[in-house]
């Protein structure tokens, strides 16, 4: 993957993680402030309905509280009054034809061995949020109110931040590919300059720079490699003509001597005296010479640590 791509993919999923984030927050805050408002409803409704005197649903058929609901589905914003008598009866208003359910923590509310608590529930197909809190001895009432509108606003609020979430994705992928074309502009140019280099060998090229941030001081720091290695070059190239040129007279002089000694049968004793001591001079003179070169050519590099060796 190539490295702009992947500056784009590193923005694109930093936004979307916090966007993600955010989202979430706020989703969290509004279903939470959403359902404390039905919450609050529900209480003042369960203040309402304690002054009907529900406790007389429980003692006999012919009593009948005087509790007046409104005609919508679950009492709709009104809420829906179910009253939990001792044992296994339940009482509703008139009208109310569908039971709640009644889970074994009510029937401790209606005893007094619990405190009041909300739950969520689904009644014939309808979401909705139950309070069941106590109202007279032996006796429970639960108030449930239908959670269509929450439910409905939660369902637009994630359709829009899921809209929200795309988009800021698309545009951080399209800034972070702005941004990579103009930030990585000097990685370019370093890389077309390397590029070239390895390609053509030639040294003498540089990298333009602009500015002392990390890419500026990347692209001096190349252009002072590319000035080394250019005076590394000529000095070997330098080195190699110089020794050439050095080892060159010792050794046409010694070719020569030792060609004259080959006929060394004709020549007078001291004559070949003086060319044996010539040419051991001349190889001498050479042997210096090599040496010299390699030491040029070792240069600055660190000598080797001495080892014990095992002659045996």
């Amino acid at each position: 993957m190539r490295f702009r791509l992947r500056v784009i993919l590193a923005a694109a999923v930093a936004v979307a993680v916090a966007i993600a984030l955010t989202s979430s927050v706020v989703y969290a805050a509004v279903r939470a402030e959403l359902r404390d408002q039905v919450d609050r409803d529900l209480v003042k409704r369960a203040h309402e309905v304690s002054k009907f005197p529900l406790g007389l649903a429980c003692e006999g058929p012919g009593e009948t509280p005087l509790v007046r609901l409104p005609g919508a589905r679950l009492g709709g914003p009104s809420g829906y009054v179910q009253v939990v008598c001792p044992g296994e009866a339940t009482y509703r208003p008139s009208g109310g034809e569908l039971a709640l359910p009644v889970p074994d923590r009510a029937r401790l509310v209606a005893a007094g061995e619990s405190e009041q608590f909300f739950s969520d529930a689904v009644v014939d197909g309808t979401h909705v949020r139950l309070l069941t809190t106590r109202h007279d001895d032996l006796v429970a009432v639960q108030i449930a109110r239908p959670l269509d509108e929450v439910d409905g606003v939660l369902e637009r609020l994630r359709l829009v931040m899921a809209a929200v979430a795309l988009g800021g994705v698309a545009l951080a992928a399209l800034l972070g590919l702005v941004v990579a074309r103009t930030a990585l502009a000097p990685v370019r140019r370093l890389t077309a300059a390397a590029e070239h280099v390895t390609e053509t060998q030639d040294l003498s090229s540089r990298v333009e720079t602009q500015g002392t941030d990390e890419l500026g001081r990347l692209g001096a720091s190349f252009n002072q490699m590319l000035g080394a290695l250019d005076r590394s070059q000529r000095a070997q190239r330098q080195l190699v003509a110089d020794a050439s040129h050095e080892l060159r007279t010792p050794l046409t002089s010694l070719r020569t001597n030792v060609e004259v000694l080959a006929h060394a049968e004709s020549l007078p004793p001291e004559e070949r005296e003086r060319l044996r001591c010539d040419v051991l001079q001349q190889a001498e003179e050479l042997s210096a010479l090599v040496a010299d070169v390699v030491d040029l050519a070792i240069g600055d590099e660190a000598p080797a640590d001495p080892e014990d060796v095992r002659l045996d």
